[in-house]
């Protein structure tokens, strides 16, 4: 009897011995699991937050300068605040899937190697590993239209390029001069672009100056008009669309010393 009773407690013994090694094994496992789920979660997490932390439209921050073109003119630096602007106008664009009917009338690119277009209702930034595509809000089309057309009409580097000039007549009162294109870089060499500006100052020196001076550019695929505005403002306008600049005198002084050839009163 008492050889039967250590029997059963050995069997117990192991039986116990056993159930404690099935449950460490059960909950080592369990605990695996979970770790294993944990991590996965944190990766998702991590790439999720890697994805959002700078997109396409957040990096053109980063571009010192962004050139822009359309089909009638191309590899327009865009003047620095216009950039502005036009970043910010960006940067309040909502990211969305790609729309399935898209046709660029704008395209450009940066020095940080981001391409663009849009055609006004939605607008595509694009690498050459990624591409971004962002909703246009309908009351925001009107202005991000101007902005861009501005940014290129009446841009100084377009205005500049005398290579693309084709005629260019500078006038005073009822005299009009015919600038030859053997003239053409020293007269860009005196266009200087301090900032652009509003149009108040500038219309109200106009008035105030002795001498005003206008010329007539015809390039490729566009014209436009250059006004002085006394010593120390341009308005330059093309297409119905101006803006308005701060300068130095060099314009105004080669104007009126060299080309008509205008002696102060005494």
């Amino acid at each position: 009897m008492a050889k039967k009773r250590k029997i059963k407690k050995q069997y117990m013994l192991i039986f116990l011995i056993a159930m404690f090694f099935v449950v460490y094994f059960i909950s080592f496992k369990s605990a695996l699991n979970k770790v294993g789920v944990e991590e996965v979660e944190n990766d998702d997490a991590e790439i999720s937050e890697m994805s959002d932390e700078k997109t396409l439209s957040a990096k053109l921050n980063d571009s010192v300068n962004i050139y822009i073109g359309t089909d009638e003119v191309s590899d327009v630096k865009i003047e620095e605040d216009f950039k502005t602007q036009i970043i910010y106008e960006i940067s309040q664009f909502k990211k969305i899937r790609k729309p399935s009917n898209f046709k660029a009338i704008y395209e450009g690119y940066t020095d940080k190697g981001i391409k663009f277009s849009t055609d006004l209702n939605y607008l595509r930034l694009f690498t050459v590993n990624k591409e971004e595509y962002y909703k246009v809000p309908v009351n925001a089309k009107n202005e991000f239209k101007t902005n861009l057309d501005r940014s290129i009409y009446t841009s100084f580097s377009l205005v500049k390029d005398y290579k693309k000039w084709k005629k260019v007549e500078v006038i005073y009162n009822k005299d009009t001069a015919k600038i030859h294109n053997w003239k053409y870089k020293e007269l860009a060499g005196k266009m200087v672009s301090k900032k652009i500006i509003g149009k108040i100052q500038p219309e109200k020196n106009k008035e105030r100056s002795e001498y005003n001076f206008t010329i007539k550019i015809e390039g490729k695929n566009y014209s436009y008009v250059i006004e002085t505005m006394g010593e120390d403002y341009l308005k330059i306008t093309c297409k119905d669309i101006v803006t308005y600049y701060g300068t130095t005198n060099n314009l105004y002084n080669y104007l009126k010393q060299n080309i008509f050839k205008i002696k102060e009163s005494k």
